[in-house]
């Protein structure tokens, strides 16, 4: 389905919330998020439940399922965090690249939360140096092309580190 940019970014906001494991907002929030995916053609049960709850109080963690499965049914899937650190990075990678998850909120994850979980590949310290170092050796900052670009390599060459040495402490 083609979403408006505006609600394909708050979606792609909610994901990078679960992917940290704080969904923020407010229950009103998440309903009225629904009323305009109906508005914009997403028709399904769930969207449909979840708009149900544009008047109610509470903290957003109290739709939490419903948000989930209208993030699945929009496109916007959550991340399994359970898995391999190479199947993660693979999916917050992709996720960076096409758009799904805000650049910020999925390259620190990339770079704060995966790199000490196992060897850091070369892509992931690429990134690290495109984000961290560029004052010093470009004297501009990176542009979203170009993250998007490395993310793009980082998802590309996931797979391949499944047979990569986990950091394993003794």
């Amino acid at each position: 389905m083609d979403l408006p940019a505006e609600l394909r970014d708050r979606l792609a906001e909610l994901r990078g919330d679960l992917l940290w494991g704080r969904l923020l907002g407010s229950v009103t929030d998440a309903g009225w998020l629904a009323c305009e995916l109906i508005e914009a053609g997403l028709d399904t049960p769930t969207v449909w439940e979840l708009a149900g709850h544009a008047l109610s109080i509470g903290p957003m963690n109290e739709v939490e399922p419903l948000v989930r499965q209208v993030l699945t049914e929009s496109g916007f899937p959550s991340i399994d965090l359970q898995r391999e650190p190479w199947a993660i990075a693979h999916d917050v990678a992709q996720g960076i690249a096409e758009g799904t998850l805000p650049l910020g909120k999925g390259a620190d994850f990339l770079i704060l939360e995966l790199r000490d979980r196992w060897t850091t590949p070369e892509e992931i310290w690429e990134l690290i140096l495109l984000i961290d170092d560029w004052e010093a050796l470009r004297g501009t900052p990176p542009s979203d092309d170009e993250l998007r670009q490395q993310a793009r390599k980082i998802a590309d060459a996931a797979s391949g580190w499944r047979n990569a040495e986990a950091d394993q402490e003794p």
